[in-house]
């Protein structure tokens, strides 16, 4: 679909909206769609009035659609999807665009906030969040006010702040099949005059839902734990909020299985999980014989400080500290070889943000600020052999050990330089350095005799090295926006976003170590937003997203290896591949049908393709009756083999054509007092690429979910009846391939329970 017809065709719904909304000055109904606040451009607006595509989820939603970390959040959000691989290696793409190189040398590209705290890496999420105020997810590069690293979009997660009035303390109470039993509870209130406080504390646990015949135990299932505590003072023109976190998860393997058997693969891997598990998907069972678990230790402080300097101008300085502990080791194949990779994360970071923020004067409004941020990232990981104690003294392992450095200057302002009219510019200079300290034990050793592991050829050589570059960039923004009426808002935005460069993880050469180039994002947006009557309120975004020298991991042999090892399957290079393109259309809407019936709804289409990619170490695959993969290596233009190193033209990876939600929630007044709250959900993502082989498809799937809620006349209890993919269907969240073959994990079936919720005024 060419961009400039979704333009075309979005500019005439967006007029003829206009006027119809314009024709209908009818009274404001006794009910009306609540208005919804969000901090896009780093102050509170009127969703409807930000010239940005976000996803705005109040924290009632949250709960009720049972929102605790990402892996449930992307199913309402139209263009994201999340590939949970294991702690620290989940994907997550937003509109096209994901890294699926993990290492500590490069970062995600899109990121994620949390009260204001700036997260590098998706692993390092709090996954136990439960005092959740709101949910902001702004979709498309978010290159000015957020900075690098957001090229796709930023989520934006707020926490209640502490109540300075009255005592409020509430407590969650979950149970459910596979042992599901979860508690959460919360206390806010003033301490002394000025000052209040909140404490949260929250734990998730369940059983497992996996059966694993060959070690008999149970996997997929959830053990985690976290607190959060806060203390704030308000003066006459100052504020301070402190806050203190803590979260800790200790679960079993992700239950990988063996998902084809196409290639010339020397292990029946898939034969014999399913003569075990048998020829039908079957999630709840897994024949893995390595032992594996994921495991993570967080904490970390945080400042905000505001100083309200004059009657229209805020400062603001966010100061945070972070640290996080990964641990996880993850059997590969799913069946027959124990065979693994363990990695052990240390990670820290501290942050500085400072801005100035002001109240329209003059018809002008800005934010000006300062970013700092220091960041320490130290990965080792081990290619395990057929054992299961690692030993770094015989695996292949690789650690890499990046300091970062980023500082940026920014600034937009808005301007109404006419009656219906906002003109916004703003832009952002970034700079970041990376200093790369790289420890390769292969299998051959360097010129000091330094290696020297048996294994499988993924790090075939040994290199001690460190290297360093910068990167900066400057990043702008325009935006018009034209208000016909009060409640229709057209804008179109130019902006562009900024992916910082850095080093590949597992380089197995000195040339493997040299620095990437940055990821570039140019987007042009066209959106409407538009409420009708006060009951239907409808946000449409239609994006054009050209991306510049991505950054792409692949695996597989090396072009021009001499004499591999015996068990040689390929090994993992990160570089600048080439560009892509990604075109679509969003729609996001509340509609009040009836006094007491309220439907949500999401939708998003989109066309990702790579433009220009080569993969230099891309698979050459041969099918079970082609030449073989030595064959194919030598001569890839031969009948029966596959060469994927062009993939221009291809869909980009983890990129659905199509995304979507719809939900229907029933308020039922009582006689005698009360209300019932029936609600059903139902979400969808289509089929999509999870790598680059032709077959590594993960099958699109739609979820159904429902929930049932008593709420007593006072709103102090609640007792909820709730399920989810209540028709048990069979979905794919992630694949991978090794050697050419696909391996995968399955989603959650049928789950169901019931949840408790008293809350004290």
């Amino acid at each position: 679909m060419k961009a400039s017809r979704l333009f075309g065709r979005a500019v005439s719904v967006a007029t003829l909206t206009a006027i119809c909304t314009q024709a209908s000055a009818a009274n404001q109904p006794l009910v009306m769609l609540k208005q919804i606040t969000v901090t896009a451009q780093l102050r509170k607006q009127n969703l409807q009035r930000v010239p940005i595509a976000v996803t705005a989820l109040r924290g009632t939603e949250v709960r009720r659609r049972g929102i605790h970390d990402l892996n449930t959040l992307v199913n309402y959000v139209p263009g994201m999807t999340i590939s949970p691989f294991a702690l620290g290696q989940s994907l997550i793409s937003l509109r096209g665009v994901s890294s699926n190189d993990d290492g500590p040398g490069t970062s995600s590209p899109v990121a994620v906030f949390i009260d204001g705290v700036y997260f590098g890496n998706v692993s390092d999420i709090d996954q136990t969040l439960f005092d959740i105020a709101s949910i902001q997810v702004l979709r498309g590069p978010q290159g000015t006010l957020y900075g690098k690293n957001a090229i796709g979009g930023v989520i934006n997660v707020h926490t209640m702040r502490p109540r300075m009035h009255g005592l409020h303390v509430r407590t969650e109470v979950t149970l459910g099949n596979y042992g599901r039993h979860n508690f959460s509870g919360l206390i806010t209130g003033p301490l002394a005059d000025g000052w209040a406080g909140k404490l949260v504390v929250s734990t998730r646990m369940s059983d497992g839902w996996v059966r694993n015949v060959a070690l008999h135990t149970r996997e997929k299932n959830e053990d985690s734990k976290a607190v959060r505590a806060q203390l704030i003072h308000v003066g006459a023109h100052t504020e301070w909020l402190l806050s203190a976190n803590a979260s800790k998860s200790d679960d079993e393997d992700m239950a990988r299985v063996p998902m084809s058997h196409r290639t010339a693969f020397p292990l029946p891997l898939l034969q014999v999980y399913q003569s075990l598990c048998g020829t039908a998907p079957n999630p709840t069972c897994a024949t893995n014989p390595y032992d594996g678990y994921q495991r993570q230790f967080s904490y970390g402080l945080s400042a905000r400080f505001t100083d309200h300097l004059s009657p229209v101008t805020r400062f603001i300085s966010i100061t945070a500290w972070q640290r996080v502990y990964n641990q996880w080791s993850m059997d590969s194949l799913g069946a027959i070889l124990p065979l693994g990779n363990a990695v052990w994360d240390n990670d820290r970071a501290l942050t500085e943000q400072m801005r100035l923020v002001s109240r329209p004067v003059n018809k002008v409004h800005y934010v000006v600020g300062l970013w700092l941020s220091r960041e320490y990232r130290n990965r080792l990981r081990l290619f395990l052999l057929p054992s299961l104690n690692p030993d770094p003294a015989l695996d292949e392992h690789y650690r890499g050990i990046d300091r970062i450095d980023s500082e940026a200057v920014f600034g937009q302002v808005d301007w109404q330089f006419a009656h219906r009219w906002v003109l916004s510019i703003g832009g952002r200079y970034s700079y970041e350095h990376r200093d790369m300290s790289n420890n390769s034990f292969g299998d051959a050793k360097n010129a000091s005799g330094y290696g020297g592991a048996i294994g499988l050829g993924i790090l075939p050589n040994s290199l001690i090295n460190r290297v360093s570059h910068s990167w900066s960039r400057f990043t702008p923004k325009i935006s018009l926006s034209y208000r016909p009426t009060s409640t229709v808002n057209l804008y179109l935005t130019e902006a562009e976003g900024f992916q910082s460069g850095g080093f590949a993880a597992e380089p197995t050469s000195i040339a493997d170590t040299k620095p990437l180039r940055p990821e570039i994002a140019y987007n042009t947006e066209f959106g409407a937003k538009f409420e009708f009557m006060h009951r239907l309120r409808a946000n449409l975004a239609l994006y054009d997203t050209r991306y510049k020298d991505l950054q792409i991991q692949s695996f597989g042999p090396r072009p021009g290896i001499v004499n591999p090892p015996p068990n040689y399957i390929g090994e993992f290079e990160t570089f600048n591949a080439g560009g892509a393109r990604a075109q679509g259309v969003e729609l996001e809407f509340d509609w009040l049908a009836t006094e007491h019936l309220t439907i949500r709804g999401s939708y998003g289409y989109m066309r990702a393709k790579y433009s220009i990619a080569y993969l230099s170490n891309g698979s050459v695959y041969s099918l079970l009756t082609g030449p073989g993969n030595a064959g194919c290596l030598a001569n890839p233009a031969q009948a029966g083999c596959v060469d994927l190193r062009n993939q221009s033209g291809m869909d980009m990876l983890h990129a659905p054509r199509n995304t979507g939600s719809l939900e229907a929630i029933y308020d039922l007044l009582l006689p005698g007092g009360g209300a019932l709250e029936p609600s059903v959900s139902y979400t969808y993502t289509g089929r999509q690429r999870g790598e680059l082989e032709p077959y590594a498809i993960q099958p699109a799937f739609g979820l159904l979910g429902a929930r049932l809620t008593w709420m007593s006349s006072s709103d102090d209890y609640q007792v909820s009846l709730w399920g989810r993919n209540l028709a048990n269907k069979v979905w794919i969240p992630d694949v991978y391939t090794i050697a050419n073959e696909v391996f995968g994990v399955y989603g959650t079936p049928r789950t169901y329970g019931l949840t408790f919720d008293w809350k004290f005024h």
